[in-house]
């Protein structure tokens, strides 16, 4: 998982991986987790991976970090603009990163998820709106690397619409695994 400091990353992660809210890790880098995820009746093993989005720790994060990635999760806070507009350099080091290790073409790229984060939270004249956030992604998949971006809105604190981003993540890197073993 991608994204700011301080945009729910780490919430979300310890709500899949069955910790608890409030049971706060400061990852130093990352954070990785192993987990068993059932979508279509196939248990699917999953490593997920939390990063620190502080900049003092992305600069840790090595292209080794992205070599066999399926998906990539983007992360933002629902009411923190700058986690909002940061999205385009978190998508843009993952893809850099991604082609850094081999990957030939942007066309063979990992789908991406996107999950606002936060959103038991009322918003406000300050959050970001469902248009801003419905037009990033059009702006997205019309730039063509991107069929389709997923997105989510999810509340850890709530243990809000946790499970449904995980199986569409889950079914999206099952596909895409498979896609590029039969491309090798």
């Amino acid at each position: 998982m991608l994204g700011d400091y301080r945009s729910g990353k780490t919430a979300i992660f310890n709500e899949i991986v069955g910790r608890k809210f409030g049971s706060y890790t400061n990852p130093s880098t990352f954070d990785y987790f192993y987990k068993e995820i059932m979508v279509d009746n196939e248990l699917v093993g999953c490593n997920i991976w939390d990063t620190a989005g502080h900049e003092k720790f992305t600069t840790n994060l090595n292209k080794s970090f992205y070599r066999d990635v399926n998906c990539c999760v983007l992360c933002f806070d629902l009411h923190f603009e700058d986690s909002f507009k940061n999205l385009n350099k978190w998508m843009n080091e993952f893809h850099s990163k991604c082609l850094e290790n081999g990957l030939e073409n942007m066309e063979l790229l990992p789908p991406f998820v996107l999950i606002g984060t936060k959103s038991d939270i009322p918003r406000t004249d300050i959050s970001i709106s469902n248009e801003r956030i419905e037009q990033w992604c059009k702006n997205i998949e019309g730039q063509g690397i991107i069929d389709k971006v997923h997105y989510f809105e999810t509340s850890a604190k709530l243990s809000q619409n946790i499970i449904m981003p995980f199986n569409t993540i889950t079914k999206l890197a099952l596909n895409y695994s498979n896609s590029i073993q039969k491309i090798k």
